[in-house]
């Protein structure tokens, strides 16, 4: 052993060390000794550490870990072939178990190709050699990952916690699309309610392109829990990566502030010129009523088809003058996805402890886009479909059972006996639901209580709109317009993808039902109606 690794000199500053760690001085003792052991052998060896006393303490730590973990059953963690620095030469706390703790949470933390090379070697004592052997990469990259690894945990032992807010409050994110969901009702599935992480992730990775670890960190979560989540809504494009590898979130994340952004402006434009809008739009409605296919429905059938009516109508108006200012994007862009669906997602985050009841006067108002649910080829039927938009005055289907819903309200207005019905007996037990929200009545049996129209005169029934919001749009232009040149969504620089009628959908959105209900309190429309009224209607086609 070469004189300048005599270790007699630091004997006593081992023990006192070792005294400071273990407050018990026959532990103390051995663990010193042990120390001193160790580092002979190792010096006998031809190792040359370049700073003799940081490699002592080093080792002496390691050896207190041994003497916890035979003690607490921990997890041996071993830095002799690559140890962490060690500036101080004093020991102030009894703070090791707390440091391994740490070690082990900043090893969670770790991105999945520095996490698997650090837990071998540190936790599993691998050779160098046989991670890159295992990992079939070469022994510089494993060298590399383990050194970058590092300085990543010794770095995070230091430094305070890097939670955010949405780690200990929150936000949730509810998800919408536009177009033709998957086969397996993407992009809904992809982030269920439920599932907190794939919201938070989502919400994290919006305002810019975050790394996993990135992610865990902000979320205080082991990096293992992010990857797969990632990984899961990156191949179901809801994310995207960078050419460095970072993901983001790849659609529009709205928030209650770009809701409200010209709600006040919406209202006085419908309370200014409510003519504009109603004079053409009760000439639809008259036309509407003329038609056989509307005269044979039930009273309160009809009053669900000419709300639909309006709605249809009314949305439409708004969005030809909507497209005048981004442009008009046919469902033949929207881009294919992998799942077998064709859409668009977008996003609504409501803060920690939103209440609905906060902001009544906004939903009152709000519209949820027409939805429809397809049947193919069941029983005399070549189709059948059920169209409805999500109003304040009645609410959307259960998406997962819609297409169960479809069959079954076919049978009870074929008056099918419910004995001879094909559908689940799960579904027939949400009658009562149904006749709450106003799809189905009770009298002497259960009755279908939505208009029912063939495809031929649900088709006229659209072109019929589609006449009277272009007759709207040209009336109503102008004061539309001068609501679109205010209050659009701006996008994160890095978000390419999102189309511009996006940025706009929330500026004039609420036109619609102001007008609808701005006619009720006039007792134009919907008068002395006290029952839910769902804008929905059957479809079939034989």
């Amino acid at each position: 052993m070469e004189e300048k690794y005599d270790l007699t000199k630091y004997v006593d500053r081992l023990y006192s060390a070792a005294l400071n760690k273990a407050r018990d001085a026959h532990v103390a003792e051995d663990i010193a000794q042990e120390t001193f052991l160790a580092a002979v052998s190792q010096l006998s060896r031809g190792k040359k550490p370049d700073n003799l006393w940081a490699w002592l303490l080093t080792i002496l730590s390691n050896k207190y870990c041994d003497w916890l973990r035979e003690k607490y059953n921990y997890p041996q963690i071993s830095f002799d072939e690559h140890p962490f620095e060690i500036a101080q030469e004093h020991i102030e706390d009894d703070d090791s178990a707390e440091k391994l703790e740490a070690v082990r949470r900043e090893l969670g933390y770790l991105a999945r190709i520095h996490r698997e090379v650090m837990v071998r070697f540190y936790m599993h004592g691998h050779t160098v050699e046989r991670i890159a052997k295992d990992l079939q990469i070469p022994t510089g990259t494993v060298k590399s990952r383990l050194n970058i690894g590092r300085q990543h945990v010794r770095k995070g032992v230091t430094d305070m916690e890097n939670y955010t807010k949405q780690s200990y409050e929150p936000d949730i994110l509810c998800l919408a699309c536009s177009g033709q969901e998957g086969l397996q009702h993407e992009p809904f599935s992809l982030v269920p309610d439920s599932d907190k992480l794939a919201q938070s992730i989502l919400i994290l990775a919006y305002p810019k392109p975050l790394t996993e670890t990135e992610l865990a960190k902000a979320l205080g979560v082991p990096a293992a829990f992010v990857e797969p989540v990632v990984e899961k809504l990156v191949a179901g494009a809801l994310m995207k990566r960078t050419e460095g590898g970072k993901a983001y979130t790849d659609f529009i994340i709205y928030t209650i502030k770009d809701r409200m952004a010209t709600f006040e402006k919406q209202l006085a434009t419908v309370e200014n010129h409510f003519t504009l809008f109603w004079e053409e739009m009760k000439q639809g409605l008259d036309s509407l009523r003329e038609k056989p296919w509307y005269q044979r429905q039930s009273e309160r059938a009809r009053t669900k088809l000419e709300l639909h009516f309006c709605v249809k109508t009314l949305m439409n108006a708004h969005m030809s003058v909507r497209d005048e200012v981004t442009g008009h994007m046919p469902f033949s862009e929207y881009p294919y996805r992998k799942d077998g669906g064709r859409w668009i997602a977008m996003g609504m985050q409501y803060p920690a402890g939103y209440r609905q009841e906060d902001y009544a006067g906004l939903w009152k108002y709000a519209v949820n886009g027409e939805v429809g649910y397809s049947e193919q080829n069941f029983r005399d039927m070549k189709s059948l479909e059920i169209w409805i938009y999500g109003t304040s005055f009645g609410s959307y289907l259960d998406t997962y059972q819609a297409h169960d819903y479809v069959k079954w309200f076919y049978e009870l207005w074929s008056e099918i006996p419910t004995e001879e019905s094909a559908v689940s007996s799960h579904v027939l037990q949400d009658a009562d639901a149904f006749i709450k929200q106003g799809f189905l009545r009770r009298e002497d049996k259960l009755r279908l209580d939505i208009p029912v129209l063939s495809r031929t005169e649900h088709q006229e029934e659209c072109t019929l709109s589609w006449r009277c919001a272009e007759q709207i749009a040209a009336r109503t232009r102008d004061v539309l317009l001068s609501v679109f040149q205010s209050g659009y969504v701006k996008l994160p620089p890095h978000l390419k993808s999102v189309p511009k009628w996006q940025q706009y959908m929330y500026c004039g959105d609420s036109v619609p039902m102001m007008v609808i209900y701005r006619a009720r309190e006039k007792g134009l429309f919907l008068d002395g109606v006290d029952y839910p009224v769902p804008a929905s209607l059957l479809v079939y086609e034989k």
